[in-house]
């Protein structure tokens, strides 16, 4: 997944060795690595990406659900979320071996042609997917990691363990308890110029999960504008608007949360809280004002339930 992972659990009534459970770990990421990352040439997405087929073909179970899971979130977004955004995130340079630079309209017009929800088909019954368009180019890396975070937490528990905390790339999951006492989870803060500042709030996460996305880190800059990673379907091009980061909690499934986070964020926060608020989505939002140099934070309903 290009990034790194980080576990804690209690030893409390099990009876494997933390070698051993770290083996497990890594034996499961590593099978997830190898049929959803777009940096691994034989990984399962990457032969589907590079086949121009437009005949169906048979998907893994792990592949299948995110996919799917990926287009549901997509439609609710009415498309501002799309798995198939792809060929414009290599575009701008920040997909595999990318040069970060500014493309040309024309460039970003062919790139678009492969881009949109109809682009694919599912047949979850039976196991199935297709392109409908052959330069098709599928990135589940907006919710992978919480998937793989999702994939951990479940092993853990069927090894016995309940009191434990998962985070992979940002992408959290926590249940029970960190020796009796909440587990406490920070947003990290998007004003990276003041470094007196690393975080932005601290939560008690009590079995639940959390992701982030935001656009403070991953951009480039070129003739002093800078450009986010994050696309605008619409356009073609990286979002331009005030929002820095979206957090989304999750009683259910961190996969879900990291899609949301990224969803969110490519709405920009006018749009994004009230679809939020719409959904009764747990959000939380970090933003600057035309007016104001600092940044502002305001939280959904839901998340003001949750962390009062």
């Amino acid at each position: 997944m290009g990034t790194t992972y980080h576990i804690k659990y209690s030893q409390k009534d099990i009876k494997l060795s933390s070698k051993e459970v770290n083996s497990q770990v890594a034996e499961l990421l590593k099978n997830i690595n190898l049929s959803m990352s777009t940096y691994i040439k034989t990984s399962e997405i990457s032969k589907f990406n590079s086949s121009t087929s437009l005949e169906w073909s048979s998907a893994s179970d792990g592949i299948l659900k995110v996919t799917n899971r990926a287009l549901e979130i997509g439609h609710l977004t009415n498309g501002s979320y799309d798995p198939t955004i792809g060929p414009l995130v290599n575009l701008w340079g920040f997909g595999p071996g990318g040069k970060r630079e500014v493309p040309s309209q024309e460039r970003i017009k062919e790139a678009m042609k492969g881009v949109g929800l109809s682009m694919i088909s599912l047949d979850l019954d039976k196991k199935l997917w297709k392109k409908n368009n052959a330069n098709v180019y599928v990135d589940l890396s907006s919710l992978a990691k919480g998937y793989g975070v999702d994939e951990v937490a479940k092993l853990l528990e069927e090894l016995g363990i309940t009191d434990y905390m998962v985070e992979i790339g940002g992408e959290v999951r926590t249940k029970g308890s960190k020796l009796g006492h909440p587990w406490k989870i920070a947003i990290e803060s998007p004003d990276i110029e003041n470094p007196s500042k690393s975080y932005q709030k601290v939560l008690s996460l009590n079995d639940a999960a959390l992701a982030t996305s935001g656009n403070y880190r991953n951009f480039f800059t070129q003739s002093n504008k800078n450009y986010s990673h994050t696309i605008n379907f619409k356009t073609g091009r990286p979002v331009a608007h005030t929002l820095a980061s979206v957090s989304v909690a999750n009683t259910g499934s961190c996969m879900d949360a990291d899609a949301w986070a990224t969803a969110l964020m490519s709405l920009g926060y006018e749009e994004g809280m009230k679809l939020a608020e719409q959904l009764k989505l747990s959000a939380y939002f970090i933003y600057k004002l035309d007016t104001q140099k600092n940044f502002v934070a305001k939280g959904t309903t839901e998340f003001n339930k949750l962390f009062k």
